[in-house]
């Protein structure tokens, strides 16, 4: 029998205890960062939990993440479907969220992916010895907070969000009373450290700025956690490289994706891979 209900509380701690961060980092967050604002909405086949949709509205756009248990009794058309009406969104609902390459290829298969999904590495720092420190960083103001935001989201910063700003520490080198390198965090306590937003001015890129900031972010989140992780795109060698040059090492190959929460069939869909 399939059946579909939010997930309760034991269920969430459960799950807690039955996440490797190192390759289910998002939907760990959700578990456990975002779980005030977070919805789980819970497939089970036979008693079976067999998939987890889990959603927040604390981004610019519909957010989820998605946990698939056992692939072979998941059926992700009705998860989508009871999902979707649970939330009370239209079909037309375009919504985001990085997914395995195996949950990729589920979605594609029936027709949910939106977009040509876009190769994401996770990475975890390992090794303090090849950080580098500089007197050049300092704290963002809240005196700044304006002038931050707008830099942040001229550059791009697509997951930046001021909840983050207000929570967190920011860190930025300036010239004069421009910011040349800035980052922060998504998440900075206990239970996840994972350093984010990082952002170089093009008239300030090849200064070292980029190690110089992701050094002292990831010092000051291991103040925090032992274990600090961060993202970037897959097509980002020069970013690779400086995270591995600073002791950083990918832990999971992951994809981002547009998906929709529409009525759909098996079709034959194309594999991105």
């Amino acid at each position: 029998m399939l059946r579909h209900k939010p997930l309760d509380e034991k269920a969430k701690r459960r799950l807690i205890r039955e996440q490797e961060k190192d390759k289910h980092l998002l939907f760990y967050s959700y578990l456990t960062q975002r779980k005030q604002t977070a919805v789980f909405i819970g497939q089970y086949v036979e008693d079976q939990l067999t998939a987890v949709l889990a959603y927040t509205e604390e981004l610019p756009f519909p957010a989820f993440s998605f946990r698939c248990m056992n692939v072979k009794l998941v059926d992700l058309p009705a998860l989508i479907e009871f999902t979707r009406s649970y939330l009370h969104f239209s079909e037309e609902t375009t919504c985001g969220t990085i997914l395995s390459k195996e949950d990729c290829l589920l979605f594609q298969s029936y027709g949910l992916i939106k977009n040509e999904p876009k190769a994401f590495l996770q990475m975890k720092h390992f090794d303090d010895e090849k950080l580098v420190c500089s007197n050049r960083v300092h704290s963002v103001k809240e005196v700044d907070y304006h002038l931050f935001t707008t830099f942040m989201q001229g550059n791009g910063m697509k997951f930046f969000t001021r909840k983050e700003l207000d929570s967190y520490p920011f860190l930025a080198i300036k010239d004069k009373d421009s910011f040349a390198c800035a980052g922060g965090f998504h998440f900075y306590d206990e239970q996840l450290v994972e350093i984010g937003n990082i952002v170089t001015q093009p008239d300030y890129r090849g200064q070292g700025f980029a190690s110089i900031l992701t050094s002292e972010l990831t010092l000051l989140g291991k103040k925090k956690a032992k274990e600090v992780y961060l993202g970037v795109f897959a097509e980002n060698d020069g970013a690779i490289r400086l995270y591995e040059r600073l002791g950083y090492e990918k832990t999971a190959s992951l994809w981002i994706v547009d998906f929709a929460l529409t009525d759909v069939s098996v079709t034959l869909a194309g594999k991105p891979f």
